[in-house]
């Protein structure tokens, strides 16, 4: 009997560092969590430093699987007379994709705003804040972007894109900023999961969170924040429609903005930021027919120009208080 109890425990023995060597073994082949990092790079010159670094320099709190964003989820408030007078602005037959939010993230009217639809040439404003974003990291300055670029310079073909509208500088564009994914990464990693280019897609949502980041600067540095709003600002024929027709109503404020339509399908759209003074609105509006609707481009437009000139009547009474 003890001698089998001896056998016993001397193969024991000779087992157990056997066990506890595959335990570990399988514990380290375990997959470990992958963290989404935008990664740069540069065709034409190699940085040092990555996008993963900068990103989370400015948010420290933040975790790197998560947008950096410090911008804060919009809240729903009371605000039913605007409601009701945006409303009757606002046409039948139409698919309305619409979010007004205040500086402070106060959401003061809304409309499908988390719905994926056509944004036409606002789309555009994502895109230039990628390309920026890519210079800004290679160390650029809005003067060296006058010197360098694909074809033309990278200011020429930026105003070209934001300011006129130009489909070929876009392309040139978006063809540099997909280089090693980083237009893909940069929009998720702020946060506009739900923007593409292929095809061209985003939600109001997106678009204001856009607008929010290049107006406190939270992703751009101080000097390419300020030139995208230069061209967002700057004067270019037709500035008078779509939501143009406030400043009709508030010549003291400025509008930084880009408009988008489209004949073929149908888009008449408009986003910015509203500056009056020390009060600031963020809004993006887009109109598009419903199916089977004979609502025609010049239908969608005046409605969406009247639902600029009844916000402008509200913002009048906001900033005369």
């Amino acid at each position: 009997m003890n001698t089998m109890l001896k056998s016993r425990n001397r193969l024991i023995v000779r087992i157990l560092p056997i066990i506890l060597t595959f335990s570990m073994l399988f514990q380290a082949c375990q997959p470990t969590k992958i963290q989404p990092n935008p990664t740069e790079s540069n065709p034409e010159v190699s940085a040092t430093t990555t996008p993963t670094q900068q990103a989370t320099s400015t948010t420290a709190q933040t975790s790197p699987s998560q947008p950096a964003t410090a911008t804060a989820t919009p809240t729903i408030i009371p605000e039913q007379n605007l409601a009701e007078l945006l409303d009757q602005a606002l046409i039948e037959g139409v698919d309305w994709h619409i979010g007004i939010e205040t500086l402070d993230g106060e959401r003061l009217y809304a409309r499908n705003p988390d719905k994926i639809f056509f944004p036409a040439s606002m789309i555009k404003i994502p895109l230039a804040m990628v390309v920026l974003k890519i210079l800004e990291y290679r160390g650029d300055t809005v003067e060296d972007i006058h010197n360098y670029g694909i074809g033309r310079n990278f200011s020429t073909m930026l105003e070209a894109m934001v300011i006129r509208s130009e489909e070929q500088a876009t392309m040139d564009l978006e063809y540099f900023a997909r280089g090693s994914n980083r237009l893909r990464n940069y929009l998720d990693w702020w946060g506009l999961k739900k923007t593409t280019f292929n095809p061209r897609r985003s939600t109001v949502d997106d678009l204001l969170l856009a607008l929010k980041k290049i107006y406190t600067h939270e992703e751009l540095n101080d000097e390419f924040s300020n030139y995208l709003l230069d061209l967002m600002s700057t004067y270019t024929e037709n500035d008078e429609n779509l939501l143009g027709v406030m400043l009709d109503d508030l010549p003291q404020c400025t509008f930084y903005n880009k408009r988008g339509t489209n004949l073929n399908p149908i888009a008449v759209a408009d986003m910015g930021i509203l500056k009056c003074g020390e009060k600031t609105w963020y809004i993006a509006i887009a109109g598009s027919p419903s199916a089977d609707s004979k609502a025609t481009y010049e239908d969608i437009q005046a409605s969406l120009e009247q639902f600029g000139k009844f916000f402008s009547k509200y913002v009048q009474e906001q900033i005369s208080d």
